[in-house]
């Protein structure tokens, strides 16, 4: 019995390390980061939208792995008045030009809120979404209630401009 409490006493501050990490993209190449919201046409900068604005959402940095395929996009926000960190993997369909959610996580680095109204908004703002890629630049095109009034479209673009390659 002594030896299974000790175990678990051993186990379980490295599962709340696990916890407060953010995801991680294997065989990671490519570095980009976090410029401006934008309009379709990839250039053309607007404010950032009520409902990001409202959580205090801020997209950081990006990576991608040498395919362009997958992607991890990190973020954080705002809860309970908590900041939260928030990474997501993405799968970028190259053909279609759209890019899907596979995995996502959020933590509050203080332990003070379990982040989850703030991951599940984030979730599904990135469950499905048109991109571009063009020459160094991508932008994500996510629905947000008042795009009509910031771009006179139904989405706003996440726009990432790499920065450099994983040495």
């Amino acid at each position: 019995m002594k030896k299974m409490v000790l175990a678990l006493m051993m186990i379980l501050p490295f599962a709340q390390a696990q916890a407060n990490q953010d995801l991680v993209l294997e065989s990671e190449r490519w570095l980009a980061k976090f410029t401006a919201y934008v309009c379709a046409d990839g250039n053309t900068q607007v404010a950032t939208p009520a409902e990001l604005a409202s959580k205090n959402v801020v997209f950081t940095t990006a990576s991608a792995d040498y395919s362009l395929d997958n992607i991890l996009l990190k973020a954080t926000f705002e809860e309970n008045g908590a900041v939260c960190r928030y990474s997501t993997l993405l799968f970028a369909d190259n053909t279609g030009f759209t890019i899907k959610l596979v995995e996502s996580k959020a933590f509050s680095e203080d332990g003070s809120s379990d982040c989850a109204a703030g991951k599940a908004a984030l979730d599904t703002l990135l469950a499905f979404n048109p991109y571009k890629y063009l020459h160094g630049r991508a932008a994500v095109y996510v629905p947000v209630a008042d795009a009509a009034a910031l771009c006179g479209a139904d989405t706003v673009g996440i726009h990432l401009q790499v920065t450099g390659r994983v040495q």
